[in-house]
């Protein structure tokens, strides 16, 4: 079966910087994942606040367990 679901976290954090490495964190650990592609990530902060945009998450076919993120940090 075939399901397509949108999840949506919500995280305090001190920075943005802070913020995205989570991000990446829980990102890392889907792409891990053969069950599980992440298809597009959108970001909104609070009303006020300075608008902010990531860049374009890697396509499974871009982006396989184990090889290096573009941070150079190794995603198992």
């Amino acid at each position: 079966m075939k399901l397509e679901a949108t999840v949506v976290f919500k995280l305090h954090a001190n920075s943005l910087a802070e913020a995205g490495a989570v991000l990446d964190h829980v990102l890392g650990r889907a792409h891990e994942r053969d069950d599980i592609e992440v298809g597009r990530v959108d970001l909104t902060t609070p009303p006020g606040a300075t608008p902010v945009s990531l860049p374009a998450v890697p396509t499974p076919a871009e982006h396989r367990p184990g090889e290096p993120h573009a941070d150079g940090m190794d995603a198992s």
